[in-house]
Parts: C-alpha cells; sequence; structure tokens
C-alpha cells in the first residue's frame, strides 16, 4: 500500500509566527495554530509534516515541537508511530451531559454526516438484572438493536446496544441507520422526556475491540441509559454505548 503524503498544514505565504515576547509558551502557541489547521485541513490518517519541517517553518527548537506534538497526542488529536510518522487520529468530541439527545441529533448539531452499520437486530430474552432495570413483566423479551456508529471524519466511534420491550410493538425490520429517537417519536408516538445515566471507564471485549478497531482490554468509556417516555415510569429503553476513549469526551454545566 502507497505511504501517504504528509499533508501541507501552511498554505504558501501565509502569515504564521510565533510571539516569543508572549506570556503563553511558544509550544503552547505552536500547539493552537497545529490544532486549529488540523481541524480545518486534516482529514482522520492524514500525515503531519516531521519536526524538522515545523523547526524550519517556525525557528523554534526540536524540543518546542516535540512538546506540542506530545501535548496533541494526549488529547487524542494524533498519534506517532516508528517507521510510519505522525498521522491524524481525530479530534475528540464533546457531548453536554446537559441535553438528551440521540447521536444523530448530536453529530448534526456539530455538522458531521453521521455513519450506522448495523450490527444485528433479534428478539432478546433480557438478562434478571435487565429485567429489573427495565421494569419488564414476566416473560416479556425485547427488541435488540446493535449499531456502529461514528461520523465522517471517525468510523467506528461507538458501538450502541438498545434494548426496546416488546410491549412496544418496534418492528425488526425498521430502518435503524438513522435516529432511534425520531423513530419512536413520528412512527410510534413515543414522546421522549428524559433518561438517566451513568459513565464509567471499562475495558473492551475481544467482540468489543474487533468491531471498534481497538486492542482488546482497551480502555474505553461505557455509558448506560435508561430512557422514558412522558406520562410512564417505565423505562421504554436501556442502551450501553462502548465509546473509543481517545475520540469522546462529556460535558456539563454544574451550577452552585
Amino acid at each position: 500500500m502507497a505511504k501517504k503524503k504528509a499533508m501541507t498544514l501552511f498554505r504558501a505565504n501565509e502569515p504564521l509566527h510565533l510571539e516569543v515576547a508572549s506570556a503563553v509558551p511558544l509550544w503552547q502557541q505552536l500547539e493552537t495554530i497545529l490544532h486549529d489547521r488540523i481541524r480545518s485541513r486534516c482529514p482522520v490518517g492524514t500525515l503531519l509534516p516531521g519536526e524538522i519541517a515545523l523547526v524550519e517553518r517556525f525557528g523554534v527548537s526540536r524540543a518546542t515541537v516535540r512538546k506540542a506534538y506530545d501535548s496533541l497526542i494526549n488529547r487524542g488529536v494524533i498519534e506517532r508511530r516508528r517507521a510510519l510518522g505522525t498521522r491524524v487520529i481525530g479530534t475528540p468530541l464533546t457531548e453536554d451531559l446537559g441535553r438528551m439527545n440521540s447521536f444523530t441529533e448530536e453529530m448534526r448539531l456539530k455538522g458531521l454526516q453521521v455513519l450506522t452499520e448495523l450490527v444485528g437486530v433479534a428478539t432478546h430474552v433480557p438478562s434478571p438484572i435487565l429485567v429489573a432495570q427495565m421494569e419488564l413483566a414476566k416473560g416479556e423479551r425485547t427488541l435488540q438493536v446493535r449499531r456502529l456508529r461514528g461520523h465522517d471524519q471517525c468510523f467506528p466511534l461507538v458501538l450502541l446496544t438498545s434494548e426496546l420491550p416488546e410491549r412496544l410493538g418496534v418492528a425488526a425490520d425498521e430502518d435503524f441507520s438513522k435516529s432511534l429517537y425520531v423513530l419512536l417519536e413520528n412512527k410510534y408516538g413515543i414522546v421522549i422526556s428524559h433518561g438517566t445515566e451513568s459513565i464509567r471507564a471499562g475495558k473492551a471485549t475481544a467482540e468489543e475491540a474487533r468491531l471498534l478497531g481497538v486492542e482488546t482490554g482497551e480502555t474505553v468509556l461505557i455509558i448506560e441509559r435508561l430512557t422514558y417516555r412522558r406520562g410512564d415510569t417505565r423505562p421504554i429503553e436501556f442502551v450501553r454505548g462502548v465509546y473509543r476513549y481517545d475520540q469522546y469526551t462529556f460535558s456539563m454545566t454544574i451550577r452552585r
């Protein structure tokens, strides 16, 4: 396979320079410049210039360049591999925990094209724990929908497993490539009101690693949600999301 050429981060005659007299360290200024251009010009997988090229472009030491790159590596934006160079692996997305959006809605708010790969749809006999969590009737089964989801700059990003009580009547042959919540609201009249979530770190199982393209045992973010509809005290969905930790962060506004 042919090796990708390094991306031209800086256009000809582009007026870029570092402020030596600034209180902001040179490496931090350089990191900001690099990050801005990576976000606007470099898709995932793009090879970036080597350290020497940046030393010559900005007239700084190699240690300064290395520190800027190291910071971007720690933020999950790029990775460095021996003999392969430095490449873009993505800019982690931030999801606001104060808003309850579907994955599709969250990506569209960020101007990203949603990509979906259906892993499987099947009737599922829930575990006793899931029966208790979802307050299912005795013998009630669920429709289990498993999807890999991501966007046009990073796919796959998350493995989503949704469990829907069979009492909802959701058909297994629906188009699950789009927003599940929009489907429930528009076709089945199930208006979502709120949800309760938990987030924790975990280790990717062999299957999760294979589907997400990571190593078995690699750290992942696990988010679990019980979703409720208006006027019903019983959950209408349990969803488990296994996210690539290097591509996703969560945020919320807190008040005192």
